[in-house]
């Protein structure tokens, strides 16, 4: 799937940093894997890295979309195909894998912009998943090693069609067969 996103007023977020500026505030974050350095926009909807390995420096964009839900934001990440100088807008594919081996700092880092945009807006949910069955259990790997340092910060649901077919959040279950995850800050 290519997304179209645009960034606006980028700000450089600091790498290995044990708080992000946010506003008059300092976000917290774990420090246990390394990240890559990000950069965001001025409402923390829009982040972007670069994933450096043996394919090259390859820029990635992080999107936090609203939904018809306005406490639910949708998380997208992927590769920047496309960058539109005049308008600002990006263009992601969210369905590449870029063979650099560096999948935990990827992960690591769209993690870090969860702190980042759940510190920004701390009333919202963030939704992520795949419909890629490998990437779900992928997510469902990352969630169940990391869990107790992620439940510190976040409560997690699992997201599932309930039979009116919207999607809700169940109580969290690493075993359960989810359509994806949300979180919100605790």
């Amino acid at each position: 799937m290519r997304l179209l996103i645009s960034i606006s007023d980028v700000i450089k977020i600091p790498l290995f940093t044990t708080a992000l500026p946010i506003g008059n505030k300092a976000v917290s974050l774990p420090m246990k894997r390394p990240k890559y350095e990000l950069s965001s926009n001025a409402d923390f909807t829009v982040f972007g890295f670069v994933s450096t390995g043996a394919y090259g420096r390859i820029p990635k964009a992080i999107k936090y979309t609203p939904t018809l839900n306005k406490d639910v934001y949708n998380l997208g990440f992927g590769t920047i195909i496309s960058n539109n100088a005049e308008t600002g807008e990006l263009e992601i594919d969210d369905t590449s894998t870029n063979g650099n081996a560096d999948l935990q700092m990827i992960l690591a880092t769209v993690f870090r912009s969860m702190h980042a945009f759940t510190e920004a807006h701390p009333k919202s949910y963030v939704l992520f998943g795949s419909s890629d069955p490998a990437k779900m259990r992928l997510y469902r790997m990352a969630l169940s090693k990391n869990y107790n340092l992620v439940s510190k910060t976040f409560h997690l649901f699992g997201a599932v069609h309930n039979a009116k077919g919207q999607l809700v959040n169940v109580p969290f279950d690493l075993k359960a067969n989810v359509e994806g995850f949300f979180i919100k800050r605790r």
